[in-house]
């Protein structure tokens, strides 16, 4: 048994054929610097994550509970760590290195783990990369990845960027404030993106084509309101294959249907940086600053 903390508030109707009305959030762990980017991984059935703060990444089984997957140190023990994690078309594990506006590729296998990598991506135009946050791949192996407001004097403007296999960049958008969370819906026709900005807590939707190129973007779910009095803002989401959306964002994690309407909101009282579902879909894992939980859906 778990602690449990927080409640689900349910807005609508709908959210019961989402999240059971006996649904509780359960807390696993409490030691982290700040938890973020799970990805599960089905073969081995455990969940992966980072700590930033302590440049570490961590698994989680329901046999072994959280121990330490990978210690990625740097000499800078200030700077920030890994942040997103992927695994791309050729099972290699793909790392975010948000304090080193890097994209790394683990160059050993997923299940034996070590700290030696190769950069996929680090700059653009000539320019380090912010502070690489959060990234989705397309069934085309076009990697779309959000790279927040610059930290430096005349560094890259917040922008997301489509990446190709081979390392070709483009740029999609420049005109969100803080581009965060980014997830395809089922169908890949529409990309959602979060904006982690407490003055314009939104989400954004935008149209993809048959070759991934994405277009018409336009407000989805507006969080502002929520944002100055609830911990948190628009930050990692995923989209299950029914096409609802679980978003973290000002005090919990938000339920969307595909048409932005707000089903209800995971509330944990802390900071939600992200989110993943297991592969059978049944319980989202949520990290939220020191904490990693999780809902399990159908109990």
């Amino acid at each position: 048994m778990f602690p449990t903390v927080g409640k689900i508030e349910r807005l609508d109707d709908a959210l019961d054929n989402v999240i059971s009305s006996k649904a509780v959030i359960e807390v696993l762990s409490t030691n982290h610097g700040w938890s973020e980017g799970p990805i599960w991984l089905k073969e081995e059935q455990k969940l992966v994550y980072t700590d930033v703060k302590h440049q570490k990444l961590y698994q989680w089984t329901e046999k072994d509970s959280v121990t330490l997957y990978l210690d990625m140190k740097d000499t800078d023990s200030n700077k920030p760590g890994p942040s997103a994690l992927l695994i791309d078309d050729n099972d290699n594990l793909v790392i975010l290195r948000y304090g080193h506006g890097q994209v790394v590729k683990m160059k050993s296998p997923i299940s034996k783990p070590t700290a030696n990598f190769s950069v996929f991506v680090n700059q653009y135009n000539g320019k380090q990369f912010n502070n690489t946050n959060d990234a989705v791949f397309h069934s085309n192996g076009n990697m779309i990845m959000s790279d927040p407001p610059p930290v430096v004097a005349d560094g890259l403007k917040a922008a997301v960027y489509s990446i190709k296999p081979d390392g070709a960049i483009e740029l999609v958008t420049d005109t969100l404030s803080s581009p965060n969370g980014i997830a395809f819906s089922p169908d890949e026709k529409t990309v959602y993106i979060a904006n982690a900005d407490w003055k314009n807590a939104i989400w954004v939707a935008a149209d993809v084509d048959e070759n991934g190129h994405i277009s018409n973007g336009r407000t989805f779910f507006d969080a502002t309101g929520n944002a100055p009095k609830e911990k948190g803002h628009p930050d990692g989401l995923k989209v299950n294959k029914e096409g609802i959306i679980f978003a973290t964002g000002p005090g919990g994690v938000y339920i969307l249907d595909p048409n932005g309407k707000h089903l209800g909101t995971i509330l944990n009282d802390e900071f939600n940086t992200n989110c993943v579902l297991d592969d059978k879909e049944e319980i989202l894992y949520i990290t939220s600053g020191p904490k990693l939980m999780r809902v399990i859906l159908k109990p």
